[in-house]
């Protein structure tokens, strides 16, 4: 009986050719690298503003201005000592809120302007920068600042007829800045403000 030995150097050549291809594309298949994600920007929130329409409001304090149709009026309590009256604007859609505040003036006007300054200056280190709007019409004066920047009062202002009433307020958000994100709802709620400032009377 004879012996059967097989033997690689009795392969034909295709069979070399053939063995190195799969296995290098086995090697391949096994070490090939995973997809890496690529980051993309982050993209901003789609903000639709609404109608400019307004109404007038009487506040606590014998005062009257035109208050923005998507806005509404929160009062807060006032304390036995306390004098004049403080009282929300709130904006629901913009999640925000505008904190004022209505005093007597009392031969107090030099200190409660610097105070309204004082607070809005507070407010520098994370300024990138601070712009002023005078209010100059007649019978009333006051100042509109914008400040720039992750800062947490964005809009400040005061409105005084220098011898009797002194309104002052802070405009709010409900979360955290983002000027990128917040500057088409600054702009807008910059033009409230104004309109604020220039309606208000005292009776």
């Amino acid at each position: 009986m004879s012996d059967f030995r097989f033997s690689i150097r009795h392969l034909p050549p295709w069979t070399w050719v053939a063995g190195i291809a799969l296995l290098a594309g086995a090697v391949g298949w096994w070490i090939q690298p995973e997809k890496v994600g690529v980051p993309k920007p982050l993209g901003q929130i789609r903000i639709t503003l609404p109608d400019t329409g307004s109404t007038p409001y009487f506040s606590p304090c014998a005062s009257a201005f035109r208050v923005p149709n998507h806005a509404k009026i929160e009062l807060q309590r006032t304390q036995q000592h306390e004098l004049g009256c403080w009282y929300n604007i709130f904006f629901p859609r913009f999640n925000a809120r505008l904190h004022c505040t209505e005093v007597p003036v009392n031969e107090r006007l030099p200190a409660l302007m610097k105070d309204a300054e004082d607070l809005v200056f507070g407010h520098e280190v994370a300024a990138l920068g601070i712009r002023r709007q005078v209010l100059d019409v007649k019978g009333k004066s006051g100042v509109l600042y914008v400040l720039e920047g992750p800062v947490a009062a964005p809009l400040q202002f005061f409105v005084t007829d220098s011898v009797s009433h002194f309104m002052r307020g802070s405009l709010y958000f409900n979360h955290a800045p983002n000027p990128d994100s917040t500057a088409p709802v600054l702009e807008r709620m910059e033009a409230d403000v104004r309109r604020i400032m220039e309606t208000l009377v005292w009776s």
